[in-house]
């Protein structure tokens, strides 16, 4: 029977590299869910870093598109099932929510409404929502890497406040339907679920 596994971290806490390792333990082909996009030449290094330390065996699948829809990311996760794929590693959820933030330009506002806020939480949420139970329908082993973002100061600006609370709401979805739900800090793994 087919796992999710939810592994939270901070930034460089080892969350990744467990993640493609737990990945290669599973039995049967791997796909590799991209969903950073190149943003500048750091990013662009970042990205290079992580394709270099995949295996080659691997099927890399890549989220390009800015504020993807139901109909995107279920085709890019039927195509990993029709591929035969069973693992699908997703590297990570963070960058798919900028992603869907994108389209809003919430960097442009001084303050976010209740109303503009409380629309973007549904339409982010339903999206995940929907993700996860596409995964869960697929029968495919879902490996899903996510940051923990709300452990720090609050942000100074309103885009950061509204991803960081977006963030939490959509980790808590998802360790609330994986199987297994992993933490990370300092390089060391504490089993939450």
């Amino acid at each position: 029977m087919a796992r999710i596994y939810l592994i939270l971290g901070g930034v460089r806490s080892g969350k990744s590299d467990y993640g493609e390792k737990l990945a290669s333990l599973i039995p049967g082909r791997v796909a590799y869910l991209a969903t950073a996009k190149i943003t500048d030449r750091e990013m662009e290094r970042r990205i290079s870093i992580h394709r270099k330390r995949r295996p080659e065996e691997w099927t890399t699948f890549e989220l390009q598109k800015n504020s993807p829809g139901k109909k995107d990311i279920e085709k890019i996760i039927r195509n990993i099932k029709k591929q035969g794929h069973s693992t699908v590693l997703i590297d990570c959820v963070t960058n798919m929510l900028f992603h869907l933030l994108d389209g809003y330009e919430l960097d442009r506002f001084d303050t976010v409404s209740n109303e503009l806020e409380a629309r973007i939480e549904k339409k982010v949420i339903g999206f995940f929502k929907f993700f996860m139970e596409l995964l869960r329908s697929t029968g495919l082993n879902a490996i899903i890497i996510s940051n923990e973002i709300g452990l720090g100061v609050v942000p100074a600006f309103p885009l950061g406040r509204v991803f960081r609370d977006l963030m939490g709401l959509i980790n808590k979805d998802i360790a609330g339907v994986s199987d297994e739900v992993y933490f990370f800090t300092a390089g060391l793994k504490q089993r939450l679920k």
